[in-house]
This record gives structure tokens, C-alpha cells and sequence, in this order.
């Protein structure tokens, strides 16, 4: 054999080999999945996101009792435990970002193999989720969920990933996220954690990723198929089925009063399109500026605009709205910006759920400083909507807490620590939106029907209402099970593409300046 020959000879065995050796590295893996066959229902804690709220509490019920039917068989010594946090962490100020509890979950389920974590409206078919979770090693650090990507660097995110946000995975906890034992043992032990900034709790579930994804640990979400996210299949081990609550037909018009914060130099700019689009549908509305303005028309509330915080004039509209003779008796309230864009015949459809004799303070609901102790305070964000039911307004003017440190200070901050000391829990409604729609993750969007965006700026107010008004329509049709298993398996694809990435990416983008919001 001539020398060329040897060495295509021997490509040709390096070749082989390097097929070997790949098959053997999935024969490996596979093994490792039969090694863990052993894991049985009893292994896994389960705990839900649920909220102390009347319609949550029966919502939470709702889960228990289809979480029990899936078990009943079980000797009670074979069962999984199934942990509510507005039961058994109820007294923890910031359970609902998760992060405040790892040291618990970390202690109390140490005997454990895997914690799933999800929200109150998850479900999942316990059995065939038993059988994905045998197929990974649960010694390892894994953090396994359905993967949610940014197409464009935002604000709820403080620009992670600026210059690619789309190569960084985070769980959609709607779906449920899954950790293994290791790494919440790891981060139970680290938490509260110096190296890592938490002061304002936006998006919690990208916000754990990230933490997940630190120099502390080093680890990326796994996409796992058969954590589903719209609908249920018979593939899927979990999913999230409510895109939008059906608790009946929607309050009456006259139920629900909207209150406008505007100024004079936006009366020409962002009042016409807000009465071109949501205006026009309310029945009840009234438009507070710092001037008088008839054409319009404006209530002058005495206070004076300011660029930023707007409390003087949110407390002034609280006043307003429970001393009113007729104001008054109006079961429902909610408090917009004059960029707020909202569809208000799907809020009247929400508020069908919830019992306006209760005190209730609802939207997209963000914590300063409640991830590492108790000393800080959940808010509702304001440019999403701040709903208030009529005890609720009544609760805040009648014990004397309708007050501001100054006019500019930020007025949804200040509600959330009006009622922490009154002590009332917020709810948190996933159908509000602080931010843009391009802001968020598409799939996440596409699996809630929103009810409110926020800005006018870089974003066409009137396009964004369209989409609200024609989700009804559309966006209410669920995906195939094709297309759904197709969407999980491309962004599967997608991590593959971005496994060489290094930390340093996350470095860079964290220190780049951020905007708060």
C-alpha cells in the first residue's frame, strides 16, 4: 500500500472512531437515563405559584384536586409532595420570584431528586412527567424547562444579551421548570447571594435564569419536548391551557371606571389616539391633566406635572374617586397612563373572576428588594393598568394613607407600600404588560391573550391596538400539537448552535449600562 493510501486508510479509521465514539457518548447518556429508572413519583416535589386571593384560592383548588386524582392509588408514602406558597409560605413577602425561598426548598427537600416548579394554572400529566425526568441524571445540575428567547434587547430585561438576546433560554414557568437536587442545594446555599444584584424584581423568570446562568454555577436551560406550553397532548407532560380566564359574561360597562393621567403637552399628542382606539369604549372615563382643557375634556386636579413618579396626582385621583357622590359607587376602577394601551371589554371579562367587595389591587406586579429579605415591597406597574376594586380605594383613603413623600414620587411604588403596611397582597395578573409587545417573548405572548401594553415610543399605539382587539379572533386558536412539539424542537436547535458560548458574553452584557425602569 502506496503512502496515500495509508493515510486514507487511516482518515478512514479516525473516522469510524470518531463515529463510535459519538455513539457512544449517546449510548452513555442513555444509560445514565435507565440508571435513574429508580426515580419514582415520591422523589419529585411539586410546588405551585399560587396567590392569596379568593378567585386564586379556588383556582389552586381547582389544581389540587386534578394533582390528587393522578395520585390517589399511591400508598401515602409513594405520593409526591405538593406545596401551595400561599399556604405554606404565605408570611414570605417576595415567595412569588422564588428566590427568597431556595434556602428553604433547599433544606426541606434535600432528600429529594427534582423540584418542578409552575404556576397555579400549569397542568401535567404526573406519570408521563415521572418517565422524562428518568431520562435525565438527576445527580447532575440541571435546570430543565420550556424555553422562552428575547428577539430584541428590552427594558423588563435591563438589555441582557444586547448584542444577541435571542441565544440566552429561559423557562416559561406557565409551563413548569424543573431543577435537580445539586444545583438547588447549590443555590440554596448561596442565597442570599452578595455577587449578584436583585434590588428590582421585573421578570422573575429571567431573572432566575440569569442567576442560573452566573459565574456560580455555570448552567443553561436543557428544552425539554414534552414541557409543553399552550395546550395539552398526548406527548406533553406539562403545559399552561389558560390563555385567558372564562368566569362568565363581563361586567356591565358601567361597572368600571377609567381614570387617564395626562399633562398639557401630551393632550395633542396621546389623547387622540388613545380616544381614536380604547377610549371610545368606556363608558366611564375621565381624563386628569394639569390644566383644564375643554376640548377634551380635562379635570384639573390642582396638582403640578412632573416628569417622573406622578404621586401627588395618583393620590389625588384616589381622593377623587372615593369622594365623588356618583364616582364612588362604581364597583371597579382602574388607573392608566396616556400610553397605556388596553382592551377594556377583555378586563371586564377578567373582572368577572373577582369579587369587588373584597379589597383588591391587580396588574403586572413587580417587587423592589423582596428577594433577599423582607424589607422591601411589591408594587402593581404602573403603565400597564393599576385596577383597584372600590374596598380597595376605600382601604387607602379612609386610613389615612393617600398620601405622597413629594408630587414626583414614583406613584405605583409607593401603592405597593401603602398596602404591604395595610397588609393586603397584590395579584398579579399575567394579561398586563409594563412594557412594548416586542418586548417580550413572542411564544409568551402567544400563550396569554394580553389585555394592556405600555409606550407609544418606537412602537405604533395604533397597530398594537388592533392586535389586542383582533386576539379574540385569533390568538385564542391554539397551536397544532406539530406545530407546538416544532417550536420547542427549533429553539432545542437553537441552543445547540450557542453551546460554545462562553460566560464572558453574560460579563459583557451585565455591566453595560441599563436603563431603570
Amino acid at each position: 500500500m502506496d503512502v496515500h493510501g495509508i493515510h486514507r486508510l487511516a482518515l478512514l479509521l479516525a473516522v469510524i472512531a470518531g463515529i463510535s465514539f459519538v455513539s457512544g457518548k449517546k449510548q452513555n447518556t442513555e444509560s445514565k437515563g435507565e440508571s435513574n429508572s429508580g426515580i419514582q413519583l415520591k422523589d419529585i416535589v411539586f410546588i405551585a405559584l399560587s396567590q392569596k386571593n379568593p378567585y386564586h384560592e379556588k383556582r389552586a383548588e381547582v389544581f389540587k384536586q386534578d394533582f390528587e386524582s393522578q395520585v390517589q392509588e399511591l400508598a401515602e408514602d409513594d405520593k409526591p409532595k405538593l406545596i401551595f406558597i400561599h399556604k405554606k409560605h404565605r408570611s414570605v413577602l417576595g415567595a412569588w420570584n422564588v428566590f427568597p425561598l431556595l434556602p428553604t426548598f433547599a433544606k426541606d427537600y434535600a432528600d429529594a431528586a427534582w423540584l418542578f416548579v409552575c404556576e397555579e394554572e400549569t397542568r401535567f400529566d404526573v406519570h408521563r412527567l415521572l418517565k422524562v425526568l428518568q431520562r435525565f441524571d438527576h445527580s447532575k445540575d440541571l435546570y430543565l424547562g420550556h424555553p422562552l428567547r428575547d428577539q430584541s434587547p428590552t427594558i423588563i430585561h435591563h438589555y441582557a444579551f444586547h448584542d444577541n438576546p435571542s441565544k440566552f433560554a429561559y423557562a416559561d414557568w406557565g409551563a413548569g421548570f424543573v431543577l435537580s437536587q445539586p444545583l438547588l442545594a447549590k443555590m440554596g446555599k448561596r442565597w442570599p447571594d452578595k455577587d449578584f444584584k436583585a434590588d428590582f424584581t421585573i421578570d422573575p423568570k429571567h431573572e432566575l435564569a440569569r442567576y442560573i446562568y452566573s459565574d456560580a454555577f455555570n448552567v443553561t436551560l436543557t428544552p425539554v419536548t414534552e414541557i409543553c406550553l399552550v395546550k395539552k397532548s398526548q406527548k406533553c407532560a406539562s403545559w399552561y391551557p389558560m390563555k385567558f380566564p372564562d368566569c362568565g359574561p363581563e361586567i356591565p360597562e358601567e361597572d368600571l371606571f377609567v381614570a387617564v393621567k395626562t399633562c398639557a403637552k401630551y393632550h395633542k399628542e396621546r389623547i387622540p389616539v388613545v380616544r381614536k382606539t380604547w377610549g371610545n369604549t368606556a363608558k366611564n372615563v375621565e381624563y386628569y391633566s394639569d390644566v383644564e382643557d375643554r376640548t377634551i375634556p380635562t379635570v384639573n386636579l390642582g396638582v403640578p406635572n412632573t416628569e417622573r413618579g406622578h404621586c401627588g396626582k395618583t393620590m389625588a385621583i384616589i381622593k377623587r374617586l372615593q369622594s365623588h357622590p356618583k364616582i364612588s359607587q362604581i364597583p371597579w376602577f382602574i388607573i392608566v397612563d396616556d400610553d397605556t394601551i388596553i382592551n377594556l371589554k377583555r378586563l371586564r371579562k377578567l373582572l368577572a373572576c373577582y369579587d369587588s367587595n373584597f379589597p383588591i389591587h391587580m396588574g403586572e406586579k413587580y417587587g423592589y428588594m423582596v428577594t433577599k429579605n423582607d424589607h422591601g415591597y411589591t408594587y402593581i406597574t404602573g403603565g400597564g393598568g393599576m385596577v383597584f376594586s372600590k374596598e380597595a380605594i376605600d382601604v387607602i383613603v379612609l386610613t389615612h394613607r393617600a398620601d405622597c413623600p413629594s408630587n414626583d414620587a414614583p406613584d405605583d411604588m409607593i401603592l405597593g407600600r401603602t398596602f404591604k403596611a395595610i397588609g393586603l397582597p397584590l395579584v398579579h395578573s399575567p394579561y398586563f404588560h409594563q412594557a412594548r409587545p416586542v418586548d417580550y417573548s413572542p411564544e409568551f405572548l402567544s400563550a396569554r391573550t394580553a389585555i394592556s401594553f405600555h409606550k407609544h415610543w418606537m412602537n405604533d399605539p395604533i397597530q398594537t391596538y388592533q392586535d389586542l382587539i383582533a386576539a379574540d379572533e385569533s390568538i385564542d386558536q391554539p397551536e397544532t400539537e406539530e406545530e407546538e412539539m416544532a417550536d420547542t424542537k427549533n429553539s432545542e436547535n437553537m441552543g445547540d448552535k450557542n453551546v460554545d458560548l462562553s460566560l464572558s458574553n453574560i460579563k459583557d452584557d451585565t455591566s453595560s449600562p441599563k436603563e431603570e425602569l
